[in-house]
């Protein structure tokens, strides 16, 4: 995400909060290069709006969905969000809360999200009785410490898993996936359209399956299929139907390949 128009930033920041409307208004008017990347009579109608109205964000919503690209604004602030909880600017339960928050709204927006729904859902339901930072004055020490255990029990997965997307996102070029956690053949599908990016109408079935790889999707350079052994030895059936489709790929692709690994990476 390193090649983002700085300009577009700027407006991905005010949507995101991240970014003071004071400090908005004035970039505005300062950056003359925006008629260069709005047409004129966009342009002009962002230098004509008064930004004390309440519809101000609505209409550089509608700016950056006509003119720039929305995915490319939720990803940005998966991203930002992803960086700010590994790096402990976010609190674990807050994170929790806000990772949920974004999940549901990238379902609306673009139907499917950046974030894996464990990841996003998952651990907000299991912290849903945490306090947050700023809640920690409510309780007296000893309450707290009790009610904070299952932060401590979930602290370190959470941040190995938003590591991981983090990079993923960051390194769109390498993925793994790991067969190992896959309860059912449903499940199987749901986790390939969830980390590939499957379209909306994806059929949950191997012809399906086959053309979003082949065709419809644009895939990662490397795709690691990892724990293998366990999936194959679970699902006999569908491992060697997946493992066909793997051959076929590999066969007809060059510089793109999808790879098994047993039960480590």
């Amino acid at each position: 995400m390193t090649n983002i128009n700085p300009n577009r930033i700027k407006f991905y920041q005010f949507l995101n909060d991240d970014f003071s409307l004071e400090s908005f208004e004035s970039w505005v008017y300062e950056n003359k290069e925006l008629e260069n990347i709005i047409p004129e009579d966009h342009y002009n109608d962002l230098l004509a709006i008064n930004f004390k109205s309440g519809e101000i964000k609505n209409f550089i919503k509608s700016i950056v969905k006509k003119h720039f690209d929305w995915t490319e604004f939720e990803k940005w602030r998966t991203i930002e969000l992803l960086k700010n909880i590994k790096s402990g600017k976010i609190e674990i339960v807050l994170a929790t809360r806000k990772l949920r928050e974004l999940y549901l709204e990238q379902e609306e927006e673009i139907k499917r999200p950046f974030l894996t729904i464990g990841l996003a859902i998952g651990y907000e339901s299991e912290l849903d009785n945490c306090p947050i930072e700023s809640e920690y004055k409510q309780w007296n020490s000893d309450a707290l410490k009790k009610q904070l255990e299952p932060v401590e029990w979930y602290r370190n997965r959470i941040l190995e898993e938003v590591e991981k997307e983090l990079n993923e996102l960051l390194n769109p070029e390498i993925k793994i996936i790991d067969l190992g956690e896959i309860v059912n053949i449903k499940h199987l599908h749901d986790t390939f359209a969830e980390r590939l990016y499957f379209p909306e109408f994806y059929g949950n079935n191997w012809d399906a399956f086959w053309d979003s790889i082949s065709g419809i999707v644009e895939m990662p350079k490397s795709l690691t299929l990892i724990n293998w052994e366990k999936f194959e030895k679970t699902f006999k059936k569908d491992s060697k139907i997946l493992k066909e489709i793997i051959e076929d790929y590999n066969n007809l692709n060059s510089e793109k390949k999808i790879k098994t690994v047993g039960n480590t990476v």
